[in-house]
């Protein structure tokens, strides 16, 4: 279930006309970040080309004569020295792919046969350390990096037969192929709601019997790790994040035994992202939206913090990214709930100093603000066209209202303070 937001508002630059309720009023204010979405907010000339030097022996547009000189010892010696370190290069270049070559794919044929039972629960790294430390396949690591990056079969806990020096697409067929026995275990069924930070799927871990860990063991599991690969955060997140890994862990159904830990559970939950973003090719989002996959992980936290409806979704995505395009600030009242981590929002919490205000930021706040569902990322991928630059909350049920001009928002905003659904 999604969790709505009581005010959906959004605000217009001060060169518009004047802001609505709910939004940040005033001068405008220079933007402290910026997105790869968002145009240059000081409305600055290009930098003129600095002009080439001036020819030797003449001015430029004269006509001037070379002289050639005959190569000496030092001429030759650096040519040599250039011929040599290209070389070098070529080598280390063909020795990497060898070795990477060697690690996905070991020389020579698979040998004798491994029978390995896989418990439920297991993850794309605990497997792959499975199969690396009985000698089915060569690197764990190379293993896990293929499979999180190109995709992987969903597999079945139970018993396999594998054979040793596999290559890591011998093994996926394996996998792919099922157990000859499945494994009997007690298992736990853990749902994950989509829209829940990090802090909330700890409380709800805390509230679960029978696990072998709890939602501080959670919290410290997803510190530990590097997490999604196919939309990786920044390596330096700015001051201010609330959670470096929110959004990177999916929101679904789980099944853990008793010995689970909560670095099996994060890992699964990171490798079933990994696998959706696959699946809706979050790789192509700098040709299809222009931001980087993270950025576009980030927005579908956005749209599944606003949106309630399956069919708002795309929409929601296009106006975010109207918005951006226009160098406005989204003013979202959904970042600021999660910047001060309250739903009752009042007029000093809107104007909270936090990078994930976006009522006095322009661009992206610099995290997700929670766990998107599928649809969500999917919108974030396809925003509907439409050249709308507000949306709010028009009836009870979760419908939203979407606007071109600031005319026509304050109309659907009067419907929705007719009803109490806006303050």
């Amino acid at each position: 279930m999604r969790n709505a937001l009581r005010v959906v508002g959004l605000e217009a630059p001060s060169d518009s006309p004047p802001a609505e309720p709910g939004l940040a009023a005033g001068p405008a204010i220079e933007p402290e970040r910026k997105t790869l979405a968002a145009p240059r907010a000081d409305g600055g000339e290009p930098q003129t080309a600095v002009p080439p030097p001036e020819p030797p022996g003449g001015r430029r547009g004269v006509d001037y004569e070379v002289v050639s000189k005959r190569r000496g010892p030092g001429t030759f010696g650096a040519l040599l020295f250039l011929a040599l370190l290209g070389l070098v290069a070529w080598t280390a270049g063909s020795r990497g792919y060898r070795w990477v070559q060697h690690q996905l794919d070991p020389p020579g044929e698979p040998i004798h046969e491994i029978v390995l039972t896989l418990p439920p629960g297991s993850s794309t790294s605990s497997i792959s350390d499975l199969l690396a430390g009985q000698g089915v396949i060569e690197s764990s690591r190379a293993y896990e990096w293929y499979v999180r990056l190109k995709g992987g079969p969903a597999f079945q806990a139970g018993e396999y037969t594998f054979r040793a020096n596999s290559s890591v697409w011998e093994t996926m067929e394996v996998l792919e192929a099922g157990p000859s026995r499945v494994a009997q275990a007690f298992q736990r069924r853990i749902t994950i709601p989509e829209g829940l930070t990090v802090a909330q799927m700890a409380e709800l871990l805390d509230e679960t019997p029978d696990l072998a860990f709890g939602g501080q063991e959670f919290i410290e599991a997803t510190r530990s790790r590097r997490l999604s690969l196919v939309a990786p955060a920044p390596l330096n997140l700015p001051d201010g994040v609330i959670d470096p890994a929110e959004g990177q862990l999916f929101a679904d159904t789980y099944f853990v035994d008793g010995d689970t830990s909560a670095e099996q559970l994060v890992a699964l939950m990171v490798d079933r992202l990994d696998a959706v973003l696959n699946e809706l090719e979050f790789s192509d989002a700098p040709q299809r939206v222009g931001l980087t996959p993270y950025e576009a992980l980030i927005v579908a936290s956005m749209i599944e913090r606003e949106a309630q409806r399956p069919e708002d979704l795309a929409p929601v995505a296009r106006v975010i990214y109207n918005r951006l395009q226009q160098g406005w600030s989204l003013g979202l009242d959904a970042t600021v709930v999660y910047a001060v981590g309250s739903s009752e929002l009042t007029v000093e919490l809107l104007a909270v100093n936090s990078p994930y205000n976006t009522r006095l930021f322009v661009g992206l706040p610099p995290t997700p603000i929670a766990a998107p569902g599928r649809a969500s990322l999917e919108a974030a991928l396809n925003p509907e066209p439409g050249p709308w630059m507000f949306f709010v909350l028009t009836d009870s049920d979760g419908t939203l209202s979407f606007s071109e001009t600031i005319e026509d928002f304050q109309r659907d905003k009067a419907v929705c303070v007719e009803l109490g659904l806006c303050g």
